[in-house]
């Protein structure tokens, strides 16, 4: 007959850094995937990390997100949430909230861009265009 263990399975709260560790692990080993990137002509992970205003506007993440746009207030209501959620959201928001319309950015952009563009996001920006006299 078997012995019953009395221990408890250990369960251990976890960090959003710690999950965005885990899903970058996931996603595969960071050298590998710069190689395969520069073999296959994209060059998000490869090259320098573009600055969080480049970002945002070369993924056109303005017709979305920009002022009077269907999903302008999801930037007001990320400013509240950690960098690291931020990030993961915009690397693969199906694996936050599957069946989100939000596209995957994975593909697109590095883990440090995404944190770039999250800190962005969460210092108000992209700031509303000046008013025309």
């Amino acid at each position: 007959m078997r012995k019953r263990s009395n221990r408890m399975p250990l369960v251990l709260p976890l960090s959003h850094s710690v999950l965005l560790s885990m899903a970058v692990a996931l996603a595969g080993c960071s050298e590998k995937k710069e190689a395969a990137t520069s073999a296959s002509g994209n060059t998000a992970t490869a090259q320098a990390p573009r600055p969080p205003e480049e970002l945002f506007a070369s993924l056109k993440c303005r017709g979305c997100h920009g002022e009077g746009a269907m999903f302008a207030p999801a930037l007001v209501n990320a400013r509240s949430k950690p960098d690291e959620t931020v990030a993961m959201w915009i690397l693969d928001a199906q694996k936050v909230r599957p069946g989100t319309g939000m596209p995957s950015y994975a593909d697109l952009m590095s883990t440090q861009e995404a944190l770039s563009l999250a800190r962005w996001i969460k210092a108000g920006n992209p700031a509303a265009p000046a008013a025309t006299p």
